[in-house]
């Protein structure tokens, strides 16, 4: 259910050939069903919604399944077969409600910049703090790899650093953001490790 929501977001410029009235049968059902249950539940979370793209797609899909051909028929275990229903339909719904296409793109784009903003972490024994303009804590991982992570924004345990309770060869877990900042010794944008959680071990 998840791979068809997320193949109906994906509008690409290559559309397969399928038989287009019914696939347009199947795009005004859709346009349909989402727009009842937006009204029947306004505050649908975003979430919700894409699920609710897949559950109306596929009902109308399944209902008109005969009117398909042969060739152009899909089993849902198909991930190709279900990204180009997906994306016919998808492309047809454009002219029925296109609000209903932007607001699964957004929300695409959304959940993207979430994952993307979720902290990593990182087990390793420390090997140096610098206290500069900003606090570096060098840690080196199991594998020998080594990690400069900066201190830059407050949080619950960031006075394990600020209060020199941390020492070299101590064994921390540390969770961390990457950020792209300006350096201006390098005099380009570059990748940094932002500190957001310390644990010692």
């Amino acid at each position: 259910m998840k791979k068809v929501v997320l193949f109906i977001i994906i509008l690409l410029c290559n559309i397969s050939v399928y038989s287009q009235d019914v696939i347009e049968v199947v795009a005004k059902e859709t346009c349909s069903c989402l727009e009842a249950k937006k009204a029947k539940n306004p505050n649908l979370s975003a979430e919700d919604f894409k699920v609710e793209v897949g559950v109306c797609m596929i009902k109308s899909y399944s209902d008109h399944l005969s009117e398909f051909k042969p060739e152009d028929k899909v089993n849902f275990d198909d991930d190709e077969g279900m990204t180009k229903l997906g994306e016919s339909v998808a492309i047809k719904m454009l002219q029925f409600c296109p609000l209903v296409i932007m607001e699964l793109g957004k929300n695409e784009i959304k959940d993207k910049k979430e994952t993307q903003q979720q902290d990593l972490s990182l087990l390793g024994e420390v090997v140096d703090i610098k206290w500069e303009q900003f606090v570096t804590l060098q840690l080196k991982d199991k594998n020998g790899r080594n990690y400069n992570l900066l201190l830059l924004d407050s949080f619950d345990t960031a006075s394990l650093l600020t209060n020199n309770e941390i020492k070299k060869k101590d064994k921390l877990k540390v969770s961390y953001t990457e950020i792209e900042l300006f350096d201006a010794k390098s005099k380009e944008f570059r990748y940094f490790n932002i500190l957001s959680k310390l644990e010692r071990q």
